[in-house]
């Protein structure tokens, strides 16, 4: 019996980042689409993150590279996050009308939190009228363990176990995240079944939080130390190893989808 194929890629955005491959024998086509605002965002930025300008991010406007190729998917998992944090220009109806972390601009700073509701509230309202028969899975950010600093300046994740129940607290902008996305996934559950599309929640905060040690940290880039065993490297306590904690999602994930 064939337990693993090697599938075939068959798409890739011209930066590299949304990729398609496909399982010919299983008939199975898997997609990772770069959308990191679900709505429609102009970066400028490099691979490290450092940003040379604010985004420039349309609040009223589904970002196409997900929602072109929405219709055709059984099976649609939808994130975002920790990207309305960064330095932001805020636009609606193509006006500009505030931002986040824009000082000697001479605009309204509205905050990370008005842009973060006003989006998902729009995916929200989007999905529920949107009489999708595929499952749609709206996952909540996940927590990071950044410890003596964040991403961009010299925070670390240097443990190697589990923490304990209750050892590790959410951090106030992962809790203020995680709030307006369980409140904006209540808003359109409660109408989504009347449209019947099926919109599931997955929330993994809790379980995330004891994984200190699931985090690439200094391995983000392959051998960090081979040229210089004391160099000092950025570290990544943000996203996930594999295999690791995420795993853990596989299983959810296969257990709603196979038994509802």
């Amino acid at each position: 019996m064939k337990l693993v194929e090697q599938p075939v890629q068959i798409h890739q955005d011209v930066d590299s980042k949304s990729k398609r491959w496909h399982f010919q024998s299983y008939n199975l086509t898997i997609s990772n689409i770069w959308s990191p605002f679900l709505v429609k965002a102009a970066t400028f930025e490099d691979i490290n993150g450092v940003s040379t300008a604010e985004v420039q991010l349309h609040l009223d406007k589904l970002d196409k590279k997900w929602l072109d190729i929405y219709p055709s998917l059984d099976y649609l998992i939808i994130s975002t996050g920790k990207w309305f944090l960064k330095a932001a220009v805020y636009h609606e109806n193509d006006v500009i009308v505030g931002c986040h972390l824009c000082p000697g601009k001479n605009l309204i700073e509205l905050g990370f939190e008005y842009a973060y509701k006003k989006t998902l509230h729009y995916v929200m309202d989007f999905i529920k009228t949107s009489k999708h028969k595929g499952l749609i899975f709206f996952r909540t950010s996940t927590p990071d363990h950044f410890e003596n600093g964040e991403w961009h300046n010299g925070g670390t994740c240097p443990k190697t176990i589990p923490a304990k129940e209750g050892e590790v607290k959410i951090k106030d902008l992962n809790r203020i995240l995680r709030n307006i996305e369980l409140e904006e996934f209540e808003k359109a559950s409660a109408k989504v079944a009347h449209n019947e599309v099926n919109l599931k929640l997955l929330d993994f905060t809790n379980l995330l939080l004891s994984r200190p040690d699931g985090h690439p940290g200094p391995y983000r880039q392959f051998q960090p130390y081979s040229k210089n065993k004391t160099a000092v490297v950025q570290n990544d306590c943000l996203h996930w190893c594999i295999p690791g904690p995420i795993d853990f999602w596989n299983d959810v994930i296969m257990e709603i989808v196979v038994n509802g």
